[in-house]
């Protein structure tokens, strides 16, 4: 349903909640001001890393995706709208060269293939760790722009449980519930959350951009809607004296029209699709060492119906077979960590399992293995170093990954601290880059295995609730691997050769008067194609976003602005998505008791004319009404 139709049915309850306002500023109201959680990745000292606290984004309706946009080094790669595929993209590395763990397991496709951040639900988890640089002698192949950790929200020991539901633009709906609670020595904690969007949104482009001044038509987003449940399930359990017993369960089902491009619609094309992971750990210590084991394995299924290689088909006829490809892997790995005197702290992790796959183009496996030993040494004068290698063993390919970390810092209180880093990182193309047809991305069989190495420097102040960061990184690619627009509306990787990509990363976190929370991000990137010099596709040179945001417990709010330069479009520099600004603002009440009602509106200025980086039109002004209950 267009925006200009759904907004009138809120102007009511906008009102009652600017009504409400006044009432939130009388005395006695507790005040949150929250920025940014202190902690990050603990397999990766010192290095770059951002944290995305949840609790931020209470009564807005995000995605996982939507989130990390927040965070500096960070792309999204989105193929329209809601509920459609996005992927993420550090440093200005592929989405196949970020890894994404939920809990420390990978949820990468076999071999780390890029993951769909819109399968991921949002509300089960607590925070997310985006760590940033070469990091394959930390988190092993495949981590050559980053990672991003996922962690699960875990119960506290008591009785809490939450509920929250929502309504908005375009036939969005989304029902999420939670609760926690004691079990036996320990903790359990269910979520469940369900969305559905008809993606039915009005878009308007150009017939022949080509030609300047061009006028634009109107069209509907036909073939947009997706539908999703997923679900968490995580148990702790003491067993007895140092020994402790965590499960994680998580799955995830849905079904959504593939819409294509505004120039090459697909209205017939559906893709329908399961995923699961489980995990086991077994936790001790013994004295001062402690060490863990764990098991775990994922699922992954999808079925394509109606999709060709160059279009879309009726499905069930004899010339539009459905595509059924499923994937899996299973890992065992142990760690132990000891100390090795008073400045000294040794970790060491063994891993082995394999993974497999099966598609339109056959069977495939392969067995994984790595050994890893990382070496935390305190040095005088406030100086850390953290030395780490790890071995990888991927099928036949072989890579070593060494990497090195280092920090300064005063004195423990001290606001100041600087950091440095350095890592060589190997991946093999995975099976998704070679053998799998999903959506639209293509397979090749004839990619080389790629390397990058990365050094990057900053320093940081954090004094209370300030925050001011800044960082700067240069990476070199060897037969990097590179999604192409692969005529007439799929990507396809090829190695490209040699590639160079350098920039910035600034970030501040400013408290403010009436207790408000400032928070603004800034990344530049330099990507070059260094067989000719032309820049790499789909890497924005600059992307800004500022956020404004007050939370307290009666009256909430925020407002915030993304801006995203034009980005080149294909390797010749011929091509360029337009720069877009996005405008996004809530408010939320405290109704009565624990329930909170909100209103949200992104897209303020209803820009109905942008296009992701593949021409999936996106949608314009968008309006949501969040009911929300936490006990």
């Amino acid at each position: 349903m267009p925006p200009s139709r759904v907004f009138p049915r809120y102007l009511l309850l906008l009102a009652m909640v600017a009504a409400a306002a006044a009432r939130a500023q009388e005395p006695g109201e507790t005040i949150e001001v929250q920025g940014e959680r202190r902690q990050g990745s603990p397999r990766a000292p010192a290095a770059a890393a951002t944290v995305v606290d949840m609790a931020q984004f209470g009564g807005e309706v995000r995605s996982v995706a939507e989130m990390l946009s927040t965070a500096p080094g960070v792309s999204i790669h989105a193929l329209g709208g809601p509920g459609q595929t996005a992927t993420l993209s550090l440093r200005g590395a592929t989405a196949d060269q970020s890894l994404v763990l939920l809990d420390g397991i990978p949820l990468q496709g076999p071999g780390g293939g890029a993951l769909d951040l819109s399968t991921l639900p949002a509300t089960i988890l607590d925070r997310m760790v985006v760590s940033r640089g070469v990091l394959g002698a930390q988190f092993g192949a495949g981590a050559l722009g980053g990672v991003l950790e996922l962690l699960p929200r875990s119960a506290r020991g008591s009785w809490t449980g939450g509920a929250e539901a929502s309504v908005g633009s375009f036939g969005t709906e989304r029902l999420a519930l939670d609760a926690a609670m004691p079990a036996g020595n320990g903790s359990a904690l269910i979520a469940l959350q369900g969305d559905r969007t008809s993606g039915n949104f009005e878009y308007a482009r150009q017939l022949t951009p080509e030609i300047a001044g061009s006028p634009y038509y109107g069209f509907t987003r036909e073939n947009g809607d997706a539908t999703r449940g997923s679900g968490l399930l995580r148990i702790s359990q003491e067993l007895s004296g140092e020994l402790g017993l965590d499960l994680l369960l998580q799955g995830s089902a849905g079904v959504r029209g593939l819409p294509g491009a505004s120039s090459a619609p697909t209205p017939r094309s559906r893709e329908f699709d399961a995923d699961g992971v489980a995990g086991v750990r077994l936790r001790g210590s013994s004295g001062d060492a402690t060490w863990s084991v764990r098991a775990s394995g994922r699922l992954d299924r999808s079925e394509l119906r109606g999709v060709l290689a160059f279009g879309d088909c009726e499905d069930g006829t004899p010339d539009c077979p459905r595509q059924d490809q499923r994937s899996s892997s299973a890992r065992a790995e142990g760690e132990l960590a000891l100390p090795a005197g008073e400045a000294n702290s040794l970790r060491f992790l063994l891993s082995g399992g394999g993974e497999w796959v099966h598609g339109t183009t056959g069977a495939h496996r392969r067995g994984l293995l790595s050994a890893a030993v990382r070496d935390d040494v305190t040095l005088a004068g406030g100086f850390s170093l953290h030395p780490a290698v790890r071995l990888d063993k991927v099928g036949t390919q072989n890579g070593l990954s060494p990497g090195i970390t280092a920090q300064w810092k005063p004195a423990p209180e001290h606001p100041l601290s600087l950091r440095a880093g350095w890592g060589l990182s190997y991946r093999a193309p995975t099976f998704t880059e070679l053998y799998l047809e999903r959506g639209g991305i293509a397979a090749n069989p004839d990619l080389r295995p790629e390397r990058a190495w990365s050094v990057d420097a900053g320093a940081e102040w954090r004094l209370a609730l300030l925050t001011l960061s800044a960082t700067a990184f240069w990476s070199s690619y060897r037969e990097l691997i590179l999604y192409q627009l692969f005529p007439p509306a799929r990507v396809k990787p090829f190695n490209v050769g040699k590639a160079r990509i350098a920039g910035v990363e600034l970030q501040a976190v400013v408290p403010l008067p009436a207790h408000l929370l400032a928070t603004v991000s800034y990344s530049f990137l330099d990507a070059v194609n260094r067989a000719d010099g032309h820049k790499l596709a789909y890497r924005p040179p600059h992307r800004l976003f500022a956020r404004l945001a007050r939370r307290g417990d009666r009256l909430e709010g925020y407002g915030e602005a993304s801006f995203t330069s034009a980005i080149p479009r294909n390797a010749f520099d011929t091509a360029f998505v337009d720069s877009q600004l996005l405008l996004n603002a809530g408010i939320g009440v405290r109704a009565a008791g624990p329930l909170w009602v909100d209103v949200e509106a992104k897209n303020l200025l209803d820009k109905r004319t942008y296009e992701d980086l593949f021409q999936y039109p996106l949608p314009g002004l968008s309006i949501a009404l969040i009911a929300r209950a936490r006990l």
